[in-house]
């Protein structure tokens, strides 16, 4: 039984999933009731970050929950809601403290923002801000936690983060930022002004291809490899990286013309692929 105070923090999480995320919340809502509000006190503490760098423009958020952090790490929890609720869940679930640190500086790497020389400084950059998340996940989705668990949570983030690369490569070139790797970019024949848009360049494209590769071959591997995780957290687990594979294949089908717009997945088709989920899992026994 949660305490009436603590289920209010945790309300406050939901509520804030609620209006920022459908897509994550529709997937891990479907969770036991306790992973799934540890999951939304999680996503509070996510959520608070990255709006301080991408919509507020104000790293000392960030900075201040790192010393905020480090506090929790100590034992003195801040008297907030987000924290209250991250207590009730470290309390509850064996959550490790490494990955929010971590996550944090991946934050705050965007404030002095530098354009990833190669793939593996993109790949460095992705585990940061995504991979770091599946590890904060991970507890909850897999009892033991195995070394192949946390791995495939790993790989699932940076999936997903490589996914929002490419949906947002015109977003992100408008706020002075390229994600795809200069080496890459240069193998290709892409340059800066290719992502200004509006139509894509065929070597664009090919670099994109390229990248979208990388993301559903992630994608396939967690897939072929869901028993690594619990019964009841496989549905969210394939949501998320159905959900996010349809993303690339919208960007395909609107003949990546991504640079002046933002592709997104209808609700129409999330409960086609919710649908699908379930249909998949009850042919694999799971």
């Amino acid at each position: 039984m949660i305490e009436d105070a603590i289920q209010k923090d945790l309300n406050w999480c939901e509520t804030l999933i609620q209006k920022n995320s459908s897509s994550f919340y529709r997937a891990f809502r479907k969770l036991p009731k306790e992973q799934a509000q540890a999951v939304f006190a999680i996503y509070a503490f996510c959520r608070i970050a990255d709006d301080a760098i991408d919509v507020d423009n104000n790293p000392e958020v960030v900075k201040a929950m790192a010393v905020k952090l480090a506090a929790f790490e100590a034992g003195v929890t801040p008297d907030e809601p987000m924290w209250r609720a991250l207590r009730w869940a470290f309390d509850h679930f064996p959550l490790k403290i490494r990955p929010f640190q971590e996550m944090l500086i991946g934050q705050l790497q965007d404030v002095e923002f530098k354009q990833p020389e190669t793939f593996n400084h993109l790949l460095d950059y992705c585990y940061l801000v995504a991979g770091t998340v599946g590890l904060m996940l991970c507890p909850l989705l897999a009892e033991p936690v195995t070394m192949e668990a946390e791995a495939l949570s790993v790989e699932l983030g940076i999936a997903m983060q490589l996914t929002n690369i490419l949906r947002d490569v015109g977003t992100d070139y408008r706020l002075q930022r390229i994600y795809l790797p200069e080496d890459l970019m240069s193998a290709w024949g892409v340059s800066p002004e290719d992502l200004a848009g509006p139509e894509p360049s065929p070597e664009l494209i090919q670099l994109w291809e390229y990248l979208a590769t990388e993301a559903e071959s992630r994608y396939q591997k967690i897939t072929t490899n869901l028993a690594v995780f619990d019964k009841k957290a496989r549905l969210p687990v394939l949501l998320s990286l159905l959900y996010y594979s349809k993303i690339l294949k919208r960007c395909r089908q609107a003949r990546y013309h991504l640079l002046d717009r933002r592709i997104y997945v209808p609700k129409w088709e999330k409960a086609l692929l919710y649908i699908s989920a379930n249909k998949q899992l009850t042919s694999f026994g799971q």
